[in-house]
């Protein structure tokens, strides 16, 4: 098993001098570079991975803990470095750690993979995440994304968040097809499939989000990405009861009962606005105790129709380098702010299109 991966390389070399194919150059150098593997590092970073992509908290701490064994088989082991960075950008996005803090942990680790992996798809991916939504660096990180992409172009993870990139900058006709690839690449990742659902929401079409969303739900019923993608869906279609009940699961993952009992009394006082204003309202109590993502605050006021309250808590998001910031530039959610000139001015200070 420990030279599984050379000889894969050799078999791979010979098949394709047997067949006289023309590697290109970044094949030849892919499979001239690879290192042979302790079996134990690679069994841990598999099970690691697993668990990085369902989001949850018990699963990221599972995940590092399998990334962390994988360094104790083999110091150093590019792959694990760059799981280790994937963790914390995922703690920095779902609210479980403050940027702050998660934010230079994932940097660090991202560039220690880059360091120990420069020409390992994963290594130039994990820096390209931390460029994205640590350092709000577009340019360098598209720089990354297509790095990786072109050392492994069957690397689904790449492609999927690189369209991720692409929509915030506006290109949704390029975005699609990478999140399709991605995809075909890796079709029961329900992470992927609640992506998809994202990406199907920006380009309006909502049934297709929808379906797609409770495709990814069904593949992993307490997934935060696909209700809120479920939310965006329903809330366009005028289905309020349903969108109340998404976003309620999107939020789930703080594991506060308070914000699950605000958006019911809401709804039961005054419909689809009171349930997303109170839900607001109790997210902010439980900021005073614990760190909550401002933009998941922002939002619901969005939802409540209470613009002033929104834009405020928005500037914190950017004041604290909230990593889904950059999202304001989804449709539909954002459109009654389209207008407003703090809103402009945000997505300025943010360097995005307007």
């Amino acid at each position: 098993m420990a030279g599984i991966l050379a000889l894969e390389s050799e078999v791979a070399k010979k098949v394709a001098g047997a067949l006289a194919l023309k590697l290109l150059p970044a094949e030849q150098a892919r499979l001239a570079n690879v290192r042979t593997v302790n079996p134990e590092a690679y069994d841990a970073y598999l099970r690691g991975l697993q668990h990085c992509y369902r989001l949850l908290p018990g699963d990221l701490d599972s995940a590092q803990k399998y990334f962390e064994l994988a360094l104790t088989r083999d110091p150093n082991y590019a792959l694990a470095y760059a799981g280790i960075a994937m963790v914390w950008a995922s703690r920095q996005q779902m609210g479980y750690a403050p940027p702050r803090e998660a934010g230079p942990k994932a940097k660090a680790a991202a560039e220690k993979a880059i360091a120990l992996g420069v020409g390992i798809a994963e290594s130039h991916f994990a820096l390209a995440m931390i460029k994205a939504w640590t350092d709000w660096d577009w340019a360098g990180a598209e720089v990354e994304f297509r790095r990786a992409i072109e050392i492994n172009p069957g690397f689904p993870d790449a492609r999927a968040y690189y369209a991720f990139l692409l929509k915030i900058l506006q290109r949704s006709r390029e975005a699609l097809p990478q999140v399709e690839r991605a995809l075909q690449l890796d079709p029961v990742n329900p992470l992927f499939q609640s992506y998809y659902a994202h990406h199907l929401f920006c380009v309006r079409r909502y049934d297709d989000a929808i379906a797609q969303a409770r495709q990814a739900v069904q593949t992993q019923p307490n997934l935060p990405n696909a209700y809120y993608a479920l939310w965006g869906g329903y809330r366009a279609k005028g289905m309020n009861k349903e969108a109340v009940a998404a976003a309620k699961a999107s939020l789930a993952s703080y594991g506060d009962p308070g914000v699950a009992e605000a958006f019911d009394r809401g709804y039961a006082q005054g419909g689809y606005p009171a349930a997303m204003k109170l839900a607001a309202e109790e997210l902010t109590r439980l900021s005073n105790k614990s760190f909550v993502l401002p933009k998941d605050i922002a939002d619901l006021y969005v939802e409540a129709g209470e613009k002033t309250k929104a834009l405020e808590w928005f500037e914190k998001g950017f004041e604290l380098r909230d990593s889904n910031m950059p999202n304001l530039r989804l449709p539909f959610f954002y459109d009654s702010l389209r207008s407003e000139p703090r809103f402009q001015d945000l997505l300025r200070r943010m360097n995005l299109p307007p």
